[in-house]
Protein backbone atom coordinates (compact mmCIF):
# COMPACT_ATOMS: atom_id res chain seq x y z
CA UNK A 1 0.00 0.00 0.00
CA UNK A 2 2.88 2.34 0.86
CA UNK A 3 4.43 1.25 -2.59
CA UNK A 4 1.01 2.27 -4.18
CA UNK A 5 1.22 5.57 -2.70
CA UNK A 6 4.76 6.86 -3.09
CA UNK A 7 4.26 5.74 -7.23
CA UNK A 8 0.63 7.99 -7.26
CA UNK A 9 2.63 10.53 -5.50
CA UNK A 10 5.94 10.11 -8.09
CA UNK A 11 3.05 10.18 -10.79
CA UNK A 12 1.21 13.04 -9.95
CA UNK A 13 4.53 15.37 -9.22
CA UNK A 14 5.65 14.52 -12.89
CA UNK A 15 2.24 15.26 -13.98
CA UNK A 16 2.53 18.93 -11.93
CA UNK A 17 5.35 20.36 -13.75
CA UNK A 18 5.18 23.71 -14.81
CA UNK A 19 3.65 24.38 -18.44
CA UNK A 20 6.42 26.04 -20.68
CA UNK A 21 6.42 29.57 -20.53
CA UNK A 22 4.53 32.54 -22.80
CA UNK A 23 6.53 35.03 -24.90
CA UNK A 24 5.70 38.32 -25.05
CA UNK A 25 8.20 40.15 -27.04
CA UNK A 26 7.22 44.17 -27.49
CA UNK A 27 10.07 46.19 -29.73
CA UNK A 28 9.29 49.98 -29.63
CA UNK A 29 10.95 52.08 -32.66
CA UNK A 30 13.56 54.97 -32.12
CA UNK A 31 13.00 54.78 -28.19
CA UNK A 32 16.17 56.17 -26.53
CA UNK A 33 16.99 55.29 -22.88
CA UNK A 34 15.26 59.09 -21.95
CA UNK A 35 12.17 57.95 -23.01
CA UNK A 36 11.25 55.76 -20.40
CA UNK A 37 11.12 56.10 -17.02
CA UNK A 38 13.04 52.83 -15.49
CA UNK A 39 16.03 53.37 -17.92
CA UNK A 40 16.49 56.89 -16.57
CA UNK A 41 14.22 58.90 -18.33
CA UNK A 42 13.55 61.63 -15.80
CA UNK A 43 10.78 63.11 -17.84
CA UNK A 44 8.87 60.24 -19.25
CA UNK A 45 5.61 59.12 -17.82
CA UNK A 46 5.52 55.30 -18.10
CA UNK A 47 4.25 53.72 -15.46
CA UNK A 48 3.41 50.79 -16.60
CA UNK A 49 6.71 50.05 -18.08
CA UNK A 50 8.09 51.23 -15.05
CA UNK A 51 6.02 48.39 -13.24
CA UNK A 52 7.61 45.86 -15.01
CA UNK A 53 10.47 46.68 -14.60
CA UNK A 54 9.61 46.45 -10.83
CA UNK A 55 9.16 43.25 -11.13
CA UNK A 56 11.84 41.67 -13.50
CA UNK A 57 15.19 43.15 -14.97
CA UNK A 58 16.24 46.24 -16.25
CA UNK A 59 19.48 45.59 -18.46
CA UNK A 60 20.84 49.18 -18.01
CA UNK A 61 23.99 48.44 -20.56
CA UNK A 62 22.29 46.96 -23.60
CA UNK A 63 23.24 48.35 -26.89
CA UNK A 64 22.71 47.76 -30.43
CA UNK A 65 26.03 46.83 -32.55
CA UNK A 66 25.42 49.66 -35.36
CA UNK A 67 24.52 49.21 -39.31
CA UNK A 68 25.68 49.48 -42.40
CA UNK A 69 23.04 51.73 -43.82
CA UNK A 70 20.95 55.17 -42.42
CA UNK A 71 17.90 52.41 -41.80
CA UNK A 72 19.44 51.38 -38.47
CA UNK A 73 16.72 49.49 -38.02
CA UNK A 74 16.86 46.86 -40.61
CA UNK A 75 20.10 45.47 -39.73
CA UNK A 76 19.39 45.80 -35.82
CA UNK A 77 16.48 44.14 -36.40
CA UNK A 78 18.33 41.53 -38.58
CA UNK A 79 20.64 41.02 -36.07
CA UNK A 80 17.65 40.41 -33.84
CA UNK A 81 16.35 37.89 -35.72
CA UNK A 82 19.30 35.85 -36.44
CA UNK A 83 21.35 36.62 -33.48
CA UNK A 84 24.04 37.61 -35.71
CA UNK A 85 26.43 40.32 -35.39
CA UNK A 86 26.36 43.37 -38.00
CA UNK A 87 29.54 42.02 -40.08
CA UNK A 88 27.95 38.72 -40.30
CA UNK A 89 23.72 38.86 -40.78
CA UNK A 90 24.24 39.28 -44.55
CA UNK A 91 27.70 38.44 -45.44
CA UNK A 92 29.09 40.46 -48.40
CA UNK A 93 26.06 42.18 -48.70
CA UNK A 94 26.28 45.54 -47.08
CA UNK A 95 23.33 47.73 -47.95
CA UNK A 96 19.60 48.67 -47.01
CA UNK A 97 18.15 46.07 -49.38
CA UNK A 98 19.98 43.09 -48.22
CA UNK A 99 18.72 43.38 -44.51
CA UNK A 100 15.24 44.71 -45.49
CA UNK A 101 14.68 42.06 -47.12
CA UNK A 102 16.44 38.90 -45.22
CA UNK A 103 17.11 35.56 -47.06
CA UNK A 104 19.07 33.63 -44.69
CA UNK A 105 19.48 30.08 -43.92
CA UNK A 106 19.93 30.67 -39.89
CA UNK A 107 16.63 29.42 -38.58
CA UNK A 108 15.02 33.36 -37.08
CA UNK A 109 14.15 33.74 -33.59
CA UNK A 110 9.99 33.46 -33.57
CA UNK A 111 10.97 30.61 -36.48
CA UNK A 112 12.78 28.47 -33.89
CA UNK A 113 9.82 28.73 -31.27
CA UNK A 114 7.55 28.20 -34.17
CA UNK A 115 9.00 24.89 -34.71
CA UNK A 116 9.15 23.66 -31.16
CA UNK A 117 5.68 23.93 -30.85
CA UNK A 118 4.88 27.88 -29.76
CA UNK A 119 1.91 29.38 -31.48
CA UNK A 120 3.20 32.47 -33.01
CA UNK A 121 1.41 35.66 -34.08
CA UNK A 122 3.13 39.05 -34.94
CA UNK A 123 1.51 42.49 -35.38
CA UNK A 124 3.28 46.13 -35.83
CA UNK A 125 6.32 47.19 -37.45
CA UNK A 126 8.20 44.42 -39.80
CA UNK A 127 11.40 45.76 -42.03
CA UNK A 128 12.92 42.76 -42.86
CA UNK A 129 10.89 41.42 -45.83
CA UNK A 130 8.16 39.01 -46.44
CA UNK A 131 9.68 35.52 -46.74
CA UNK A 132 11.30 36.04 -43.49
CA UNK A 133 7.97 37.24 -41.87
CA UNK A 134 6.21 34.26 -43.35
CA UNK A 135 8.41 31.75 -42.34
CA UNK A 136 8.54 33.32 -38.10
CA UNK A 137 4.49 33.40 -38.02
CA UNK A 138 1.50 31.58 -38.30
CA UNK A 139 -0.76 34.39 -38.41
CA UNK A 140 0.18 38.31 -38.64
CA UNK A 141 -1.99 40.99 -38.65
CA UNK A 142 -1.18 44.61 -39.35
CA UNK A 143 1.70 44.51 -40.07
CA UNK A 144 3.36 47.95 -41.41
CA UNK A 145 6.52 48.72 -43.24
CA UNK A 146 9.79 50.53 -41.94
CA UNK A 147 8.09 53.50 -41.46
CA UNK A 148 4.81 55.36 -41.65
CA UNK A 149 4.24 57.93 -44.55
CA UNK A 150 4.39 61.63 -43.83
CA UNK A 151 1.71 64.20 -43.44
CA UNK A 152 1.40 66.11 -46.66
CA UNK A 153 0.31 69.28 -44.08
CA UNK A 154 3.10 68.82 -41.27
CA UNK A 155 6.06 67.36 -42.05
CA UNK A 156 6.26 65.21 -38.65
CA UNK A 157 5.05 67.52 -36.12
CA UNK A 158 1.37 67.44 -34.15
CA UNK A 159 0.15 71.09 -34.31
CA UNK A 160 -1.96 70.33 -37.37
CA UNK A 161 -5.74 68.96 -36.43
CA UNK A 162 -5.67 67.22 -39.88
CA UNK A 163 -3.84 64.69 -39.70
CA UNK A 164 -4.44 62.38 -42.71
CA UNK A 165 -1.30 60.16 -42.98
CA UNK A 166 1.22 59.52 -40.71
CA UNK A 167 0.27 57.15 -37.12
CA UNK A 168 -3.30 57.90 -37.93
CA UNK A 169 -5.43 55.52 -39.85
CA UNK A 170 -1.75 53.73 -41.44
CA UNK A 171 -2.72 51.12 -44.27
CA UNK A 172 -1.34 47.67 -43.57
CA UNK A 173 -1.30 44.32 -44.13
CA UNK A 174 -2.48 40.18 -42.76
CA UNK A 175 -0.81 37.22 -43.08
CA UNK A 176 -1.85 33.57 -43.01
CA UNK A 177 0.04 30.41 -43.11
CA UNK A 178 -2.85 28.58 -44.42
CA UNK A 179 -3.94 30.81 -47.04
CA UNK A 180 0.10 31.34 -47.85
CA UNK A 181 -0.98 35.21 -49.05
CA UNK A 182 -0.97 38.50 -47.58
CA UNK A 183 -3.60 40.91 -48.15
CA UNK A 184 -3.35 44.55 -47.76
CA UNK A 185 -6.11 47.02 -45.88
CA UNK A 186 -6.61 49.97 -44.06
CA UNK A 187 -6.16 50.46 -40.86
CA UNK A 188 -8.49 52.72 -38.70
CA UNK A 189 -6.84 54.45 -35.85
CA UNK A 190 -3.59 55.35 -34.35
CA UNK A 191 -1.12 52.87 -35.42
CA UNK A 192 -0.41 52.00 -31.63
CA UNK A 193 -3.71 51.37 -31.19
CA UNK A 194 -4.11 49.25 -34.26
CA UNK A 195 -0.92 47.20 -33.63
CA UNK A 196 -1.92 46.70 -29.47
CA UNK A 197 -5.88 45.93 -30.81
CA UNK A 198 -4.74 43.67 -32.74
CA UNK A 199 -2.56 41.56 -29.85
CA UNK A 200 -5.07 41.83 -27.75
CA UNK A 201 -7.46 40.50 -30.08
CA UNK A 202 -4.94 37.37 -30.68
CA UNK A 203 -5.07 36.68 -27.11
CA UNK A 204 -8.73 36.52 -26.32
CA UNK A 205 -9.85 34.89 -30.04
CA UNK A 206 -7.37 33.22 -31.48
CA UNK A 207 -5.26 31.52 -29.44
CA UNK A 208 -4.71 27.85 -29.31
CA UNK A 209 -4.65 27.12 -25.92
CA UNK A 210 -2.85 23.71 -26.20
CA UNK A 211 0.15 25.49 -26.91
CA UNK A 212 2.42 28.07 -25.55
CA UNK A 213 2.82 31.43 -27.76
CA UNK A 214 5.04 33.95 -28.82
CA UNK A 215 3.71 37.56 -29.67
CA UNK A 216 6.02 39.98 -31.17
CA UNK A 217 4.51 43.25 -31.12
CA UNK A 218 6.21 46.25 -32.54
CA UNK A 219 5.41 49.64 -32.45
CA UNK A 220 5.98 52.32 -35.36
CA UNK A 221 6.30 54.84 -32.43
CA UNK A 222 7.84 56.83 -31.44
CA UNK A 223 9.87 57.35 -35.25
CA UNK A 224 8.63 60.14 -37.17
CA UNK A 225 6.67 61.17 -38.47
CA UNK A 226 5.82 62.04 -34.38
CA UNK A 227 2.21 62.55 -34.30
CA UNK A 228 -0.30 61.95 -31.30
CA UNK A 229 -3.65 62.74 -29.90
CA UNK A 230 -3.87 65.20 -27.51
CA UNK A 231 -5.14 63.30 -24.70
CA UNK A 232 -0.93 62.02 -24.50
CA UNK A 233 0.34 65.17 -25.60
CA UNK A 234 -1.00 67.84 -23.94
CA UNK A 235 0.59 66.74 -20.42
CA UNK A 236 4.15 67.13 -21.63
CA UNK A 237 2.75 70.35 -23.61
CA UNK A 238 2.08 71.51 -20.35
CA UNK A 239 5.24 70.87 -18.82
CA UNK A 240 7.71 72.68 -20.48
CA UNK A 241 10.66 70.01 -20.74
CA UNK A 242 14.27 71.53 -20.61
CA UNK A 243 16.38 71.16 -23.01
CA UNK A 244 18.79 68.18 -22.69
CA UNK A 245 22.32 69.19 -20.57
CA UNK A 246 24.14 68.33 -23.81
CA UNK A 247 21.91 70.15 -26.06
CA UNK A 248 23.63 71.84 -29.03
CA UNK A 249 22.32 73.72 -32.26
CA UNK A 250 24.84 72.36 -34.28
CA UNK A 251 27.08 68.83 -34.31
CA UNK A 252 30.92 70.56 -33.84
CA UNK A 253 32.29 68.75 -36.46
CA UNK A 254 31.26 66.28 -39.63
CA UNK A 255 30.14 63.42 -38.00
CA UNK A 256 30.32 60.93 -40.94
CA UNK A 257 26.47 61.79 -42.03
CA UNK A 258 25.59 64.72 -41.48
CA UNK A 259 22.62 65.04 -44.77
CA UNK A 260 20.97 61.43 -43.71
CA UNK A 261 17.34 61.71 -43.77
CA UNK A 262 17.29 61.98 -40.11
CA UNK A 263 19.00 65.12 -40.08
CA UNK A 264 17.35 66.98 -42.93
CA UNK A 265 13.51 66.31 -41.66
CA UNK A 266 14.40 69.41 -39.30
CA UNK A 267 17.82 70.67 -40.25
CA UNK A 268 20.50 71.93 -37.96
CA UNK A 269 20.30 74.81 -36.69
CA UNK A 270 18.23 73.30 -33.67
CA UNK A 271 16.69 75.93 -31.57
CA UNK A 272 15.47 75.40 -28.45
CA UNK A 273 11.82 75.42 -29.55
CA UNK A 274 12.15 73.39 -32.02
CA UNK A 275 14.21 70.52 -30.15
CA UNK A 276 11.47 70.80 -27.08
CA UNK A 277 8.63 70.55 -29.36
CA UNK A 278 9.49 67.56 -31.00
CA UNK A 279 10.54 65.57 -27.60
CA UNK A 280 7.25 66.62 -26.18
CA UNK A 281 5.81 64.57 -28.86
CA UNK A 282 8.61 61.54 -28.85
CA UNK A 283 7.98 61.70 -24.96
CA UNK A 284 4.05 61.64 -25.82
CA UNK A 285 4.18 58.90 -28.28
CA UNK A 286 5.98 56.33 -26.03
CA UNK A 287 3.50 57.36 -23.00
CA UNK A 288 0.76 56.18 -25.35
CA UNK A 289 2.83 52.93 -26.13
CA UNK A 290 3.01 52.81 -22.01
CA UNK A 291 -0.84 52.92 -21.87
CA UNK A 292 -1.65 50.00 -24.27
CA UNK A 293 1.42 47.84 -22.22
CA UNK A 294 -0.54 48.35 -19.42
CA UNK A 295 -3.82 46.88 -20.77
CA UNK A 296 -2.33 44.19 -22.37
CA UNK A 297 -0.77 43.30 -19.30
CA UNK A 298 -4.05 43.20 -17.36
CA UNK A 299 -5.64 41.11 -20.17
CA UNK A 300 -2.75 38.45 -19.55
CA UNK A 301 -3.60 38.75 -16.00
CA UNK A 302 -7.18 38.41 -16.41
CA UNK A 303 -6.36 35.21 -18.08
CA UNK A 304 -4.19 33.90 -15.62
CA UNK A 305 -1.33 33.93 -17.97
CA UNK A 306 0.85 36.98 -16.75
CA UNK A 307 2.49 34.99 -14.19
CA UNK A 308 3.54 32.25 -17.09
CA UNK A 309 4.73 34.67 -19.90
CA UNK A 310 8.55 35.93 -20.34
CA UNK A 311 8.33 39.64 -21.19
CA UNK A 312 10.98 41.40 -23.18
CA UNK A 313 10.39 45.10 -23.69
CA UNK A 314 13.35 46.98 -25.56
CA UNK A 315 13.95 49.42 -28.83
CA UNK A 316 15.85 48.68 -31.83
CA UNK A 317 17.83 51.59 -31.05
CA UNK A 318 17.95 55.25 -29.58
CA UNK A 319 17.34 58.55 -31.10
CA UNK A 320 19.46 62.07 -30.26
CA UNK A 321 16.43 64.15 -30.33
CA UNK A 322 18.92 67.06 -29.92
CA UNK A 323 21.63 66.23 -28.05
CA UNK A 324 25.04 67.06 -29.43
CA UNK A 325 23.27 68.74 -32.29
CA UNK A 326 21.94 65.69 -34.05
CA UNK A 327 18.15 64.56 -34.22
CA UNK A 328 18.55 61.21 -35.41
CA UNK A 329 20.52 58.11 -34.87
CA UNK A 330 23.03 57.15 -37.49
CA UNK A 331 25.70 58.20 -34.63
CA UNK A 332 27.29 56.46 -31.64
CA UNK A 333 26.38 58.21 -28.84
CA UNK A 334 25.10 57.11 -25.70
CA UNK A 335 21.02 58.44 -26.77
CA UNK A 336 21.45 56.23 -30.24
CA UNK A 337 23.52 53.25 -29.47
CA UNK A 338 22.26 52.43 -26.09
CA UNK A 339 18.39 50.92 -25.85
CA UNK A 340 16.10 50.56 -23.14
CA UNK A 341 15.54 47.02 -21.89
CA UNK A 342 13.52 45.22 -19.55
CA UNK A 343 13.10 41.54 -19.32
CA UNK A 344 10.56 39.79 -16.30
CA UNK A 345 8.96 36.27 -16.55
CA UNK A 346 9.15 33.24 -14.90
CA UNK A 347 12.07 32.27 -12.41
CA UNK A 348 13.95 35.66 -12.70
CA UNK A 349 14.60 38.05 -9.82
CA UNK A 350 12.02 40.98 -9.66
CA UNK A 351 12.88 44.33 -9.26
CA UNK A 352 16.97 43.95 -10.02
CA UNK A 353 19.03 46.19 -12.17
CA UNK A 354 22.39 44.62 -13.64
CA UNK A 355 25.10 46.75 -15.34
CA UNK A 356 26.66 44.57 -17.46
CA UNK A 357 26.96 44.92 -20.95
CA UNK A 358 24.70 42.98 -23.74
CA UNK A 359 23.73 43.55 -26.81
CA UNK A 360 20.37 43.46 -28.74
CA UNK A 361 21.45 40.38 -30.17
CA UNK A 362 21.71 38.54 -27.35
CA UNK A 363 17.92 38.55 -27.09
CA UNK A 364 18.26 35.46 -28.90
CA UNK A 365 20.57 33.28 -27.20
CA UNK A 366 18.97 34.69 -23.90
CA UNK A 367 15.61 33.26 -25.06
CA UNK A 368 16.65 29.91 -25.68
CA UNK A 369 18.66 29.74 -22.64
CA UNK A 370 15.47 30.79 -20.51
CA UNK A 371 13.60 28.22 -22.46
CA UNK A 372 15.63 25.48 -22.36
CA UNK A 373 16.00 25.81 -26.40
CA UNK A 374 18.83 24.62 -28.34
CA UNK A 375 21.24 27.98 -29.00
CA UNK A 376 22.80 28.41 -33.07
CA UNK A 377 26.02 27.99 -32.06
CA UNK A 378 26.86 31.77 -33.64
CA UNK A 379 24.95 33.11 -31.27
CA UNK A 380 25.98 31.32 -27.92
CA UNK A 381 28.62 33.96 -26.94
CA UNK A 382 25.91 36.68 -26.64
CA UNK A 383 23.34 34.80 -24.39
CA UNK A 384 22.81 37.36 -20.75
CA UNK A 385 20.64 35.00 -19.38
CA UNK A 386 23.16 34.24 -16.79
CA UNK A 387 22.88 37.44 -16.37
CA UNK A 388 19.60 37.93 -15.71
CA UNK A 389 19.51 35.34 -13.31
CA UNK A 390 22.18 36.95 -11.34
CA UNK A 391 25.23 34.68 -11.63
CA UNK A 392 26.78 36.32 -14.65
CA UNK A 393 28.60 39.43 -15.96
CA UNK A 394 27.78 40.47 -19.21
CA UNK A 395 30.03 41.29 -22.06
CA UNK A 396 33.60 42.44 -21.29
CA UNK A 397 33.13 45.15 -23.66
CA UNK A 398 30.60 46.68 -26.46
CA UNK A 399 31.52 47.79 -30.17
CA UNK A 400 29.81 49.68 -32.31
CA UNK A 401 29.30 50.35 -36.40
CA UNK A 402 28.13 52.65 -37.96
CA UNK A 403 28.81 53.92 -42.21
CA UNK A 404 26.62 55.18 -44.81
CA UNK A 405 27.96 52.76 -46.95
CA UNK A 406 30.42 50.15 -45.82
CA UNK A 407 32.05 50.20 -49.12
CA UNK A 408 33.25 54.20 -48.02
CA UNK A 409 35.98 55.50 -45.28
CA UNK A 410 33.02 57.18 -43.91
CA UNK A 411 31.27 56.39 -40.63
CA UNK A 412 32.47 55.83 -37.34
CA UNK A 413 33.29 52.66 -34.68
CA UNK A 414 33.01 53.19 -31.22
CA UNK A 415 34.10 50.68 -28.07
CA UNK A 416 33.25 50.98 -24.46
CA UNK A 417 34.79 49.09 -21.70
CA UNK A 418 33.77 49.84 -17.97
CA UNK A 419 33.67 53.43 -17.75
CA UNK A 420 35.46 54.17 -21.07
CA UNK A 421 34.15 55.26 -24.08
CA UNK A 422 36.16 55.92 -27.08
CA UNK A 423 34.42 56.84 -30.85
CA UNK A 424 36.60 57.00 -33.65
CA UNK A 425 35.44 58.78 -36.63
CA UNK A 426 36.87 57.04 -40.09
CA UNK A 427 36.91 60.01 -42.20
CA UNK A 428 38.73 62.25 -40.27
CA UNK A 429 40.11 60.35 -38.27
CA UNK A 430 39.05 62.54 -35.08
CA UNK A 431 38.65 60.43 -31.79
CA UNK A 432 36.35 61.23 -29.04
CA UNK A 433 37.15 59.73 -25.28
CA UNK A 434 34.20 60.14 -22.29
CA UNK A 435 34.13 58.90 -19.03
CA UNK A 436 30.49 57.89 -18.46
CA UNK A 437 30.61 57.47 -15.06
CA UNK A 438 31.48 60.76 -14.74
CA UNK A 439 30.03 62.89 -17.54
CA UNK A 440 27.49 60.34 -18.95
CA UNK A 441 25.83 63.18 -21.09
CA UNK A 442 29.28 63.01 -23.21
CA UNK A 443 29.95 66.74 -22.79
CA UNK A 444 33.52 66.28 -21.99
CA UNK A 445 36.03 64.84 -24.85
CA UNK A 446 39.11 63.60 -22.96
CA UNK A 447 40.92 62.18 -26.01
CA UNK A 448 43.37 64.75 -26.62
CA UNK A 449 44.05 65.06 -22.59
CA UNK A 450 47.63 63.68 -22.08
CA UNK A 451 46.48 62.07 -18.64
CA UNK A 452 44.65 59.73 -20.61
CA UNK A 453 46.46 59.01 -23.70
CA UNK A 454 47.17 54.91 -22.28
CA UNK A 455 43.35 54.83 -21.97
CA UNK A 456 42.94 55.81 -25.72
CA UNK A 457 46.03 53.66 -26.97
CA UNK A 458 44.19 50.87 -25.43
CA UNK A 459 40.85 51.29 -26.51
CA UNK A 460 41.52 51.86 -29.65
CA UNK A 461 44.35 48.56 -29.94
CA UNK A 462 41.04 47.04 -28.73
CA UNK A 463 38.77 48.27 -31.54
CA UNK A 464 41.19 47.48 -34.11
CA UNK A 465 41.43 44.00 -32.58
CA UNK A 466 37.67 43.55 -32.86
CA UNK A 467 37.70 45.56 -36.49
CA UNK A 468 40.45 42.73 -37.55
CA UNK A 469 38.45 39.65 -36.09
CA UNK A 470 34.52 40.38 -37.40
CA UNK A 471 35.73 41.29 -40.90
CA UNK A 472 35.42 45.06 -40.98
CA UNK A 473 35.52 46.01 -44.40
CA UNK A 474 37.57 49.33 -43.35
CA UNK A 475 40.37 47.04 -41.96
Amino acid sequence: MLLLQLSLNLILALGAQDPPPNVLFIIIDDASVRSVGASGGEFAQTPNIDALAARGVVVENAYHMGAFSGAICTVSRAMILTGRTVWSVTPGEFGYGKPANLQTDDILMPELLRSKGYQTFGTGKWHNGHSALMRCFERAEAIAGGMLPYNAKDHGGANNPAIDLGHLNPKVRRFDAAQNKMVSYQAQGWSTDVYFDCAEKFLRDQRDGSKPFFLYLSTSAPHDPRHVSDEYLKPFADAHIPLHRNHLEVHPFDSGDMKVRDEMVYPAPHDAKQVQREFAIYLAMVAHIDARIGRLLALLKKQGELENTLIVFTSDHGLSMGEKGLMGKQNLYEASWRVPMIVAGPKLPQAKRVQGFAYLHGIYPTLCDLLGMPTPEHAKEFSFAKMLQGNGAGQEQVVGVYTPNANSNRGLRSIRQGRWKLIHYLHNQKLQLFDLQNDPWEINNLADDAAHAETVQKLAASLTTWMKNNNDPQL
